[in-house]
């Protein structure tokens, strides 16, 4: 009996932490504020940026998900914009809405037909 209520004990506790400490990296579009945030101080750290994105990385390569564009990702300066080698919360969605409209752009750009050199130097 103390065996089988230790086994159970055992295997609620694995599931609850699994559970509660588990995030979901295969949704699209940046990270919350929260998933980076792992020591919870209400400021992201070198490491911390890092981590989560290290981790994003595996869980997207062990589903067998594409990583395109993952060489071009903004590096932790991109967000620390004041320098002091933190991250606060309105850095980090300050950042975040830049970078999506830069990303925007780019795209407009190529459908435009200005990407790669198209209609240079020809005419009709």
């Amino acid at each position: 009996m103390k065996l089988h209520r230790f086994i159970l004990l055992t295997v609620i506790s694995t599931t609850l932490v699994t559970t509660l400490g588990a995030t979901d990296f295969s949704k699209k579009g940046p990270s919350s504020f929260e998933d980076y945030d792992m020591d919870k101080n209400g400021l992201i750290s070198e490491v911390e940026f890092y981590d989560l994105r290290a981790k994003k990385m595996e869980s997207k390569a062990q589903q067998g998900m594409r990583m395109k564009n993952a060489t071009n990702a903004p590096s932790f300066e991109y967000f620390d914009t004041n320098n002091d080698k933190q991250i606060s919360k309105i850095e980090l969605l300050e950042g975040q809405m830049k970078n999506m409209s830069e990303k925007k752009s780019q795209k407009g750009m190529k459908k435009q037909g200005q990407g790669m050199g198209q209609g240079m130097g020809k005419s009709n």
